[in-house]
């Protein structure tokens, strides 16, 4: 077999496979794509075949749980056959593996990667570092993981919690741009961040923040309201005193409160 073969894997949005560039076929078959996402997701350490029956047909009998495994796994082979002409998937020991010699690249990884540095670089008071890093996390979310198969129950906790990760570090990445006084970055990507997190009573004051900021004060006291309306229509609370201090001070003649010079 050919050394250093690289099966790329796109987890966030719609999920791609290739090896060397080589397109896998991941549209054809909903089992089969949803068993090789598996694999390449949970590679390491090597996914015994007990688990696998578990994960996928966790109320089927034993017997047809495995021939149900042993199709899956046939088609996943044929696909990746047909991309790549050498084994990628073997099995050692009743567990299932990628073959050492295939070199993995996926965007999970690396935003995940992206997210522990910048973190890490943030704790160190390098907010330079820390932005570049969130904003390689940014490009790298491309959606929901595994969106195009929102049904797989396996998913559903990975996916909510790349969400929460992905809203976290976006959040942080605004604040750091209104701390520049990047206030358009700052407000696009707020705006982007409510759109799938309305709720997030953070984001909204920092949007209130970049509109007083650039003149817009109209615009702050209507992201307030949209704030309260969304609160009180989702929890049935208010926003807090805080923010509610910050809306005050934004009704304040110009020259009287935030947002003016």
């Amino acid at each position: 077999m050919a050394a250093h073969a690289v099966l790329t894997a796109y987890f966030l949005g719609t999920f791609r496979v290739s090896i060397d560039g080589v397109p896998v076929d991941t549209a054809s078959s909903r089992r089969t794509r949803n068993m090789l996402a598996y694999l390449v997701a949970h590679r390491r350490p090597p996914v015994p075949r007990d688990v696998l029956m578990d994960v996928f047909w966790p109320t089927a009998h034993p017997d047809a749980a495995r021939n149900s495994l042993h199709v899956a796994l046939s088609g996943v082979r044929q696909v990746l056959r047909a991309a790549y002409p050498h084994p990628v998937i073997e099995r050692r020991f009743g567990a299932y593996q990628l073959v050492p010699l295939i070199g993995v690249w996926t965007d999970l990884e690396q935003f995940e990667v992206a997210c522990r540095s910048g973190r890490r670089a943030d704790r160190a008071g390098d907010e330079r570092a820390a932005a570049r890093e969130y904003e390689a996390a940014c490009q790298l979310y491309d959606g929901d993981f595994l969106a195009d198969d929102p049904y797989a129950e396996w998913a559903c906790p990975v996916r909510e919690r790349l969400r929460l990760d992905a809203v976290d570090i976006q959040s942080r990445l605004v604040e750091i741009y209104i701390a520049r006084g990047d206030h358009g970055p700052a407000a696009l990507l707020a705006r982007r961040i409510l759109a799938i997190d309305p709720c997030n009573e953070r984001v909204h004051c920092s949007l209130m923040t970049c509109y007083a900021a650039t003149g817009l004060r109209h615009l702050a006291l209507a992201q307030y309201v949209r704030l309260a309306t969304a609160l009180r229509d989702t929890f049935q609370v208010r926003p807090s005193a805080e923010t509610s201090a910050l809306y005050q001070s934004l009704r304040q003649p110009v020259g009287a409160g935030v947002g003016s010079g």
